[in-house]
Parts: C-alpha cells; structure tokens; sequence
C-alpha cells in the first residue's frame, strides 16, 4: 500500500510570500548598456503600447557562473529560478509539483519515492525532459560538492560521492517518465529539499557538451524566460519561453542590469531606466522618506540572518570564539549601519521555525568578559583578527569597519580584508577565511535548512563538527513529532551558538525594493528569492 503526500513534509511551514505591483520597456533579447545612464527613460506605457514587455532589473554582477550547484549566492538565483526548475515548488500553500504530474507516492517505509514527470515538458533547446536528465542532475549535484549533501540520505550516496561507484544507485530510471528515489533512512524533509535551486534539472547532453561554459554563455532549462547573454560588468538577458509547458509568461522578457553603486542603483529607478531595485540599509533613510517613492517601496522579511562565522581551525578554543561573538555591538550596527531595518537575534533559528527558543536572551555586547575569556585561553594581550568580507555586499564592509573599532575594549585587533565574489568562494573553499560575514536563507521551511550548512558542509568556512549536533541533527530528520523535533533542534541550536560558538548571529533583517508601480504578479518568496513568472506590465 502506497501514500500520497499532498502537502509539505515538514513539521512547520513558514511562507511570507510577497506580491506587488510595477512595469518597464526595453527590447526583449538585447543585452543591456555597459553604461546604465545611458539606457533613456522610456516609460512603461510605451513599452506595454508596443506590445514589448521588458522588466529592467538593478543588480550587481555575480561574476561567476550563473549555476548554483556551483555558486549559492541569492544574485545567482534571482536569475536562474526564472530559467531553471526543480521537480517541486515550495509555495506558502505547500509543496506543489512543478514539472511532476502529482505529487510522488511513498512506500509505507518511508524509504522509497515514485515520480511521474509531466509528458513533453520541453527544454529552452527543444529537447524534451526525460527521467534520465533528472537522475543526471541530482548526480552532477554531488559531483559539484558545494550543497552534495542535500541528497546524502539518496541509498548510495556515499560511495558515489566518494568515487566508488560511478552512479547515484538509489536513483533508478524505469522509462522517459517515470523514476523512484530511494533513501537509506527516512528523511522527513526530502520533499521540500528537491524544491530547492539546488536541485533544478538540468538537461544532459546540453550541459556536458557546455563544459565549463555553463551558467556563462549557455544556461538551458524548463522555466518560463530563456537566457539569451550574460555579459560579465554589463548584464543579463532573458526571453519568454514561448513552448513553456504551464501558461506562458505575460513578459517579453527580463533584462538585469549590472550597477555596482546602490546610490547609482536608486538613481537610475528614478530616472525610469530600471523598475526594480534592491534598497541597500546604508541608503533605506534616504530613500524611504522620500514621497515620490513611498507607493513602490515594499518591505518583506526572509527567514534567515547574517552572522559571524568564525573558521575553527584557525580558532579551535571555543573560548576564543565566544570572545569574538561577545566583541561585536549587534544594537549599535542594526541601529546606526542598518538604520532601524534590522533587530538583534537571540537565536540562529528565526523565530516562526520549529527550534526557535523564545526564551533566550539577545546575544550580547561585553568586551571585558571577551578580554577575561581570552586571558584564560592564554591571551592575555589579545588577538589579531581578520574579518574577511565579499564587497558584493556594500553593507559587510561597513559591519567589519565598525566591528574593528567595538572590538578594541576586547583587546582584539581587527583587520578587514576586502575581496570579490570569486575570491570568497575560493577563500572559503579552501579555509582561507578565517573570519566572514556571511547571510543564511533557508531553502526550504525547516529547522534542517538552518542548521545543516554549519556541519555538512565545509564551503560556508567554518570547518566546525560536533558530535552531539551531528547526532542531533540525524535525530530531527527522522521524526516527524513536532514537539520531538522543537527540542532536538533548539539543543542543537544551543551547542552551537552559545556553547561551541561555532557561528555568531549578527542580526535578522528586513529587505526592502522598489518596484516600479505598474507591474502586477511579482513574486518575492520568503527565501529571498524572485519570481517574474506571473508578472505582467498594466
């Protein structure tokens, strides 16, 4: 006897799921100016008069591949999710199946998945979707190593991903449609982790064939826009797929503009040459009290945070870690660099998702308990420090500047290395960071999603593993008990921010955009990510 599971597997679903409106024109398939003043200010009347309807996006450049089995950064997947998809959809009603004909069936054990893909689902290259491009995928994800373990619960994952076999065996292909996940041990939140951007499928011969050109000049999927270029310092281009197996996108296209300055970002807003644009907090005071913009200011809250990550090997002492994350004035920077826009946690789990302890306090601000902490490690003249930060994000280099002069009571001497996009990456790949400002959107609505990154990953730079939260963690993603669960990942969540000061949580923000005003259907989910798919210029 089968079941069907017809709606999240989780013990908790959270979605501030956003809708607004706004509008543009441009010409669908052009790559955009390399100067974005000199775009002209067409208006959106004259695009929808013409039956062209382009939406201009301010961004900054990725500079790297837009894949994000390869690169997690959210920059990467305000793109991508309008190109590439996964089998499932996270929404705020639930799982809902996106390139499946229903939701999978599951054997009583709960160990084995049955999928039926829709018929003729097409590919931005004409190529229709089969079982063996979703196998090929969710393979190459292990082979890319950077989020592997979302399917290390898949029965052969380890030898696989050790390069022992040279298949996923737990994947099996019974004909173009039709397929069955299997698990080594029940896994209550798989579902919603093949939801994810991670888990997007990907066609095979197309993407073998691009090599290393993928997510560059060749990035193909199922969604509803196309790439048509990605220009590094100029742009990115999309087109409506117009064999896009749901209803087809109201867009011409999508159009992202590469402007690094968030000043220069809101300007070109104004000027009419972009119609939407993320409000960086150093600029938000500015912005937000002007009346002109107050009807396309929108604000929405993702579940996530920013957080100090502290590289154990380089500092092993949880007293030396617990000194850093008792060095930082969170209420200072949540009110004079983030203006208000932000609050100080008292968690790493935000609250509204099962493991979040109501009863903490915020973290703190001490520098003499931080100096006493450090003499009893044995320094008694403190330590150096340097705080690593990926300029992609304006405000990391304002947090880390105001974090070298808070830390000085603490006796720690900050220096703030300043780096782009590709040498984070490596840096922490290769444990080069030894302290970061890094952000954390949960992928999917569970206490897993938080917390998995801090210990079956290395790419987020912290290097740190305990055995009790690992055995934690093993424990909350084989019940579905939520009681069960609340307990288990609160303790976890204890060990390691306030026990092993493995990461230090800096604050929880609130996001805010313009968004021109005569566009309807956008949709910003709450993992920050963002969807043109039912947007239409009125």
């Amino acid at each position: 006897m089968k079941k069907t599971l017809a709606g999240l597997f989780l013990s908790c679903v959270l979605a501030a799921s956003l809708v607004a409106c706004g509008g543009s024109k441009d010409s669908a398939g052009t790559a955009p100016s390399s100067n974005p003043a000199s775009a002209g200010t067409e208006t959106a009347a004259a695009a929808t008069a013409t039956g062209d309807k382009v939406v201009r996006v301010a961004t900054v450049d990725p500079q790297v591949a837009l894949d994000p089995q390869q690169y997690t950064y959210s920059i990467v997947m305000k793109i991508t999710d309008n190109v590439m998809e996964s089998l499932l959809t996270t929404s705020k009603e639930g799982l809902e199946p996106t390139l499946l004909t229903a939701m999978p069936t599951i054997s009583d054990d709960n160990l084995t998945y049955s999928f039926e893909l829709l018929p003729d689902v097409k590919f931005h290259d004409g190529t229709t979707l089969k079982a063996s491009d979703v196998k090929y995928s969710y393979e190459r994800l292990v082979k890319m190593a950077k989020m592997a373990t979302l399917l290390e619960n898949v029965e052969g994952y380890e030898a696989f991903s050790n390069g022992e076999a040279d298949e996923l065996s737990g994947i099996q292909v019974q004909d173009d449609t039709h397929f069955t996940i299997k698990l080594s041990k029940p896994y209550a939140p798989f579902l919603s982790v093949l939801s994810t951007a991670y888990c997007a499928i990907y066609p095979e011969a197309a993407c073998e064939a691009a090599g290393d050109n993928w997510g560059m000049s060749t990035l193909i999927g199922t969604g509803p826009f196309k790439l048509d270029s990605y220009q590094t310092g100029v742009g990115v281009t999309l087109s409506r797929f117009d064999d896009y197996h749901g209803d087809v996108a109201k867009l011409s296209g999508v159009d992202y503009k590469f402007i690094e300055d968030v000043n220069t970002q809101v300007l070109e807003f104004q000027k009419g040459n972009v119609d939407y644009v993320d409000v960086d907090p150093s600029i938000y005071p500015v912005y937000s009290s002007n009346p002109e913009l107050k009807d396309e200011m929108h604000g929405f809250q993702p579940i996530g945070n920013y957080s100090l990550t502290l590289n154990s090997k380089t500092f092993p002492d949880p007293k030396v870690r617990e000194a850093i994350a008792l060095s930082v004035d969170r209420k200072s920077i949540c009110d004079s660099i983030l203006h208000g826009t932000a609050t100080v946690p008292t968690s790493y789990i935000p609250s509204g998702i099962l493991g979040h302890d109501d009863s903490l306090p915020e973290f703190e601000y001490n520098p003499e308990k931080a100096k006493e902490l450090l003499a009893e490690a044995g320094y008694p003249d403190g330590i150096d420090l340097r705080v690593t930060v990926n300029t992609k994000y304006a405000g990391n280099v304002a947090i880390a500047t105001a974090f070298q002069q808070q830390a000085k009571p603490a006796g720690i001497r900050v220096e703030v290395e300043q780096v782009d996009s590709a040498a984070w990456s490596d840096m922490k790949k290769n444990g080069g960071v030894d302290c970061g400002i890094s952000n954390w959107y949960v992928d999917y609505t569970d206490p897993e999603s938080m917390l998995y990154p801090m210990t079956k990953t290395d790419t987020n730079s912290s290097f740190w593993h305990n055995a009790e939260f690992d055995q934690l963690l093993e424990d909350g993603i084989a019940t579905t008990d939520d009681a069960k669960r609340q307990e288990i990942y609160a303790k976890a969540e204890h060990i390691m921010t306030r026990e092993d000061w493995a990461t230090t949580p800096l604050y929880n923000e609130t996001k805010f955009y313009l968004l021109n005003s005569k566009i309807t259907g956008f949709q910003m989910d709450f993992t920050f990510r963002m969807f043109w798919k039912n947007a239409d210029i009125q």
